[in-house]
């Protein structure tokens, strides 16, 4: 899903993925090289919930040792 929406507020970092950030919104985004944001779906493998960023599948638990707090900067 391709996203050019401006107002997004990035509430959290992830340690390792600087293009990956959580938004205010509860949602996972990805900033492209062309400056757009894409959504990441959450999807469940087995019985884990998670993301998968630069093609690894990371779990909601290990994901959430990697958030960093933002200061709230819009993009």
């Amino acid at each position: 899903m391709k996203t050019k929406k401006t107002g997004i507020q990035k509430e959290f970092g992830i340690e390792g993925f600087p293009n990956y950030f959580y938004s205010t919104e509860q949602k996972l985004y990805r900033i492209t090289t062309k400056g757009e944001f894409r959504e990441n779906k959450l999807m469940m493998i087995g019985y884990t919930k998670g993301y998968v960023l630069m093609s690894k599948f990371h779990s909601l638990t290990r994901l959430k040792t990697l958030f960093r707090k933002n200061e709230s900067v819009e993009e």
